[in-house]
């Protein structure tokens, strides 16, 4: 069976191998088998519950909780329900989630759009 890795697991993978660490060494400091940290880094299990974090921060350098908490957001993808939606909103998230599917939007307009939507504009 194949697995689509977690961005959660993907993240601590670049980062582990970017800091010229190994599976082994990482998975002995936070003492668990490299096995499970592999199934992790695969998404063949998913990301780590938080108290294990700290592990993660210190042991890989550049990983921060800040980064951990968003790439765990990320591996369990987004989902709304626009069904009960005015259809204006409908076509807003519609509209929006295609757009960053094609990944098409200009830089500023990635930044106007995170201005409105946080309410910063």
């Amino acid at each position: 069976m194949a697995c689509r890795p977690h961005s959660f697991g993907m993240f601590i993978r670049n980062q582990r191998i970017a800091a010229g660490l190994s599976l082994r060494e990482v998975a002995r400091g936070m003492g668990i088998t490299a096995v499970y940290l592999g199934e992790v880094e695969r998404g063949v299990r998913g990301p780590f519950v938080r108290e294990r974090w700290m592990d993660l921060v210190r042991l890989i350098p550049g990983v921060t909780l800040d980064a951990l908490e968003r790439q765990a957001n990320l591996s369990g993808g987004v989902k709304i329900d626009l069904s009960d939606a005015p259809p204006e909103y409908q076509d807003l998230g519609l509209a929006l989630a295609r757009r960053i599917e094609r990944r098409d939007l200009e830089p500023t307009e990635v930044t106007s759009l995170l201005r409105i939507l946080r309410g910063d504009a």
